[in-house]
C-alpha cells in the first residue's frame, strides 16, 4: 500500500512538474495576447442603454482567467511570468546545492572536527533566511535602473549564498556517517586516497540524497519567493507607483507568480480571481515538487532500512 502510494505521489507530481515545465518554456508562444496588451475602458450598449466597461474584467470566454486592475490578461501573464517562476527557482536550488555538496564533502573528509563550522551552522539554522534576503534586496529591488535579468540574477546569487549552510550541514553529517562504515575505513588503511574515497565510496552512497536535496531546496526557494512577495520584493524587479491619495503601489516587472500575488493581495475581497487565479498557479507548482521530494524521501528510506551502505 505504501508502495502505490509512493507512485502516485511521484506521478502526480511527474505530471504537475512537466506541466510546469511546458507552461515555462512555451508560455509565450500559446498565450491568447501580447505580454503589454491592456484592455481599455469602453463604452457598451446593454438593454439599449450606453454603459462603461472597464477593467477589472471577470473571467469570460474572451478572457478565461479574468483581467486585473489594470487590463492585463491574467492568463497571459501567468504564462509569461511562469518562466522566472520555475528557472529563478532552480537556479538557486542547484546553486544551492552544488556549493553545499563541493563544501559539505570538504568539511565531511577532515581529518579533524571543524568546530568553527558546526558552530556556525547552529547558529545560522536559527536565522530565517527571509530577513537577511529581504533587507539586502529591498534598495536595490525596488524602481532599480537594472534590467530584470540583472535583478534575478542578483537574487540567484544572494539566496543561493545564504541558503548553503543549511545544505553543507545535510552533506557533512551524511560524509562524515558514510565515512565511519566499515568498507571506507578498510580503504583507508589499504592506503586509498582522498579523492579515491570521495569518488567510489562517498559519492554513490549520498547522491540519491543529493537529489533529494535539490528538489527539497526548489520547495524552499519558492516558499521564500512567495514571502518576499507577501512583502513587495518581486523577483525581477518592483515598480512603485503612487495614486491619487498618495498611496503606494507595488508592482512586478516580471509577472512572476509570486510577485503576481503580493500585488494582488488586495483583491482578496473583491474581485478575487485577480488573486486567486495567481495563488493557484503558484501553489500547484510548490505541491508539484513537494510530492516529487516526498516520494523520493520513502523510496531513499525504503532502500536504506533494507541495505544500509550496500
Amino acid at each position: 500500500m505504501n508502495k502505490q502510494k509512493g507512485r502516485i505521489s511521484l506521478w502526480l507530481g511527474f505530471i504537475l512538474v512537466s506541466a510546469l515545465f511546458i507552461v515555462a518554456i512555451f508560455g509565450p508562444m500559446i498565450a491568447p495576447y501580447d505580454k503589454d496588451f491592456q484592455v481599455k475602458a469602453e463604452y457598451v450598449e446593454i438593454n439599449g442603454s450606453q454603459v462603461i466597461v472597464s477593467p477589472p474584467l471577470p473571467p469570460s470566454e474572451k478572457y478565461l482567467i479574468g483581467t486585473d486592475k489594470w487590463g492585463h490578461d491574467m492568463l497571459t501573464i501567468l504564462l509569461y511570468g511562469a518562466r522566472y517562476t520555475l528557472f529563478v527557482t532552480i537556479a538557486c536550488a542547484l546553486l544551492r546545492v552544488v556549493l553545499g555538496v563541493i563544501i559539505g564533502l570538504k568539511i565531511g573528509m577532515a581529518d579533524r572536527p571543524q568546530r568553527w563550522w558546526t558552530s556556525l551552522e547552529s547558529a545560522w539554522g536559527h536565522v530565517p533566511v527571509f530577513l537577511p534576503v529581504y533587507f539586502l534586496l529591498y534598495r536595490i529591488n525596488i524602481n532599480s535602473p537594472l534590467s530584470s535579468f540583472d535583478l534575478a540574477m542578483i537574487f540567484i546569487i544572494v539566496v543561493s549564498v545564504l541558503g548553503t549552510p543549511s545544505v553543507v550541514s545535510s552533506i557533512r553529517q551524511k560524509t562524515e556517517e558514510v565515512r565511519k562504515a566499515h568498507f571506507v575505513t578498510a580503504a583507508i588503511s589499504i592506503g586509498a586516497s582522498k579523492n579515491h574515497i570521495l569518488l567510489r565510496h562517498i559519492l554513490p552512497q549520498i547522491k540519491e540524497q543529493v537529489m533529494m536535496l535539490f528538489v527539497i531546496e526548489i520547495t524552499a526557494v519558492m516558499a521564500l519567493m512567495g514571502q518576499l512577495g507577501i512583502f513587495n520584493l518581486f523577483i525581477g524587479g518592483t515598480i512603485e507607483q503612487f495614486d491619487q491619495f498618495d498611496s503606494s503601489i507595488f508592482l512586478t516587472k516580471t509577472y512572476e507568480w509570486a510577485g503576481l500575488i503580493g500585488q494582488s493581495r488586495s483583491f482578496l475581497q473583491t474581485k478575487q480571481w485577480i488573486f486567486f487565479a495567481p495563488l493557484t498557479a503558484f501553489m500547484l507548482a510548490v505541491l508539484g515538487f513537494t510530492l516529487i521530494a516526498n516520494a523520493m524521501k520513502k523510496r531513499y528510506e525504503e532502500v536504506y532500512n533494507r541495505a544500509p551502505y550496500v
